[in-house]
């Protein structure tokens, strides 16, 4: 069993403002993020966040995050653990400064920049080359392989925000997440809608 979801993170608003401008409220249940469809937290470092139980889920897609990060900064991140696919991107200004993308099913070395990502991003980068050179030898001698390279969006994502779905993260109670339900006909998830929910 392995993680499909999405994640952003919204810095410099209150929980209340970012819930009205998705079109979402709390149902007043608790716990960990993977228990609900919807869920939000105020993370300890001012960023506020919304998980979806969905790798494609509207909240990060580019007729969303546009809208959301104006006068702001935004950071998304998707996860489909199944085929190693991962991704972050930050917004600022309705405007993407940055997306590093990994499709682990289309080549286990495969990453896709676009923009400027952050400083540690080469850094990352390196290490996480070097991990996957020195896996890819033990693999040869008969060792499961591990895709160190799907770490770069999460990792670049989790240095932002201070979250990541499959690790500890300090100063975020992990049970502390609200249940979110999305308000008929509100908000920008209420425009996200496929085309065919249309017809």
């Amino acid at each position: 069993m392995g993680y499909a979801m999405s994640w952003i993170g919204v810095e410099a608003t209150t929980a209340n403002a970012l819930y009205a401008r998705l079109g979402v409220s709390e149902t007043g249940a608790g716990g960990d993020f993977g228990d609900f469809k919807l869920a939000g937290l105020k993370a300890p470092n001012g960023w506020h966040m919304i998980t979806a139980m969905r790798c494609d889920h509207p909240i990060v897609s580019r007729r969303i995050l546009p809208a959301l990060s104006v006068g702001t900064g935004a950071v998304a991140c998707s996860i489909e653990e199944h085929v190693m696919y991962s991704s972050a991107a930050c917004w600022r200004d309705g405007q993407e400064i940055w997306r590093v993308q990994h499709q682990g099913d289309r080549d286990v070395l495969h990453i896709e920049i676009t923009g400027t990502p952050p400083e540690n991003f080469e850094d990352l980068r390196a290490r996480q080359f070097a991990e996957q050179a020195e896996n890819d030898r033990a693999r040869a001698k008969g060792d499961y392989g591990v895709d160190y390279i799907f770490d770069i969006p999460l990792e670049l994502a989790r240095s932002m925000v201070g979250f990541r779905h499959d690790l500890d993260n300090p100063g975020i109670d992990e049970n502390g997440f609200r249940e979110l339900r999305q308000q008929p006909g509100a908000g920008l998830l209420a425009s996200a809608r496929p085309w065919w929910k249309f017809w």
